[in-house]
């Protein structure tokens, strides 16, 4: 298995997530190899209340040092109480990617270009 545990990407602030009311959401960057996308995809949904929010394909980046093939940024909603369980099934459904920062739902809108988040 060939998991990076956590990744900063250049240019991010170094921030932790609050851990806030059960209700609120989070959003989780997870970087995998594209072929492995729809089976993430697939098992995340079975999470509740989870689900991909966004695909970014990495044109220049390749996902493990075992495999030349191109990767995708999976952006991951989901509310804190369903982060291990998100974790788990990533894991256990792909052979090798990484799991990146762990953000609120208003900073992910923040920087998808939404000012303050809403």
């Amino acid at each position: 298995m060939a998991y990076a545990a956590y990744r900063e990407h250049p240019g991010t602030l170094r921030m932790h997530a609050p851990v806030t009311a059960t209700g609120s959401f989070h959003v989780l960057d997870v970087t995998v190899c594209c072929a492995d996308a729809l089976r993430v995809r697939g098992s995340i949904a079975g999470c509740p209340d989870a689900g991909v929010v966004r695909c970014e394909p990495l044109l220049h980046a390749v996902c493990s040092q075992e495999s030349d093939a191109p990767c995708v940024r999976l952006m991951v909603r989901l509310p804190i109480t369903s982060y291990a369980e998100v974790l788990h099934r990533l894991i256990e459904c792909v052979p090798s990617g990484e799991i990146g920062r762990l953000v609120s739902w208003r900073e992910h809108l923040a920087r998808c270009g939404l000012r303050d988040g809403h």
